[in-house]
């Protein structure tokens, strides 16, 4: 289910949606890659180098709150607007949280992209039952284009 505020959706009412394209797969394919399973979280790990048993879990749950934090903190990427049609975003965020979601064991993946200045911001975490989304359900109240893909 994909959820957006008014901004976001004022930005892709005009645009034509695109299925797909190579440089779409290309990004997908990247990030889809470099993620891996630390403790119960996906984290995309762009060098190849974070190795769980160097993590201080303890710290880092009482700095940002719960796992869902700890996640979306991790898998912040930001690429420039060219780079990915605005037509594409419905795309780019479904296709993230299904392939995710097939490389680990069918966990439920939550895809947010938003606008920032010149980039996209997307960033992802695990649903978790018992903790919220990482943004509120009221969209609305963010300052910028925003979309959530559930």
């Amino acid at each position: 289910m994909v959820k957006m505020n008014d901004m976001m959706n004022a930005i892709l009412k005009d645009e034509k949606g695109e299925q797909s394209s190579l440089q779409l797969d290309a990004i997908l394919a990247e990030i889809v890659s470099r993620t891996k399973k630390i403790k119960d979280c996906i984290i995309y790990d762009k060098d190849g180098t974070l190795e769980e048993e160097k993590i201080n879990f303890n710290k880092i749950i009482q700095f940002v709150g719960d796992w869902t934090g700890y996640e979306v903190s991790c898998n912040e990427l930001r690429f420039e607007k060219k780079s990915i049609p605005q037509s594409q975003f419905g795309v780019l965020a479904s296709r993230l949280s299904d392939m995710l979601s097939q490389k680990f064991n069918q966990k439920k993946i939550v895809v947010y992209i938003s606008l920032c200045d010149n980039e996209i911001e997307l960033r992802f975490h695990t649903h978790r039952e018992d903790e919220r989304l990482w943004l509120d359900k009221d969209l609305n109240k963010y300052d910028m284009p925003v979309l959530c893909w559930v």
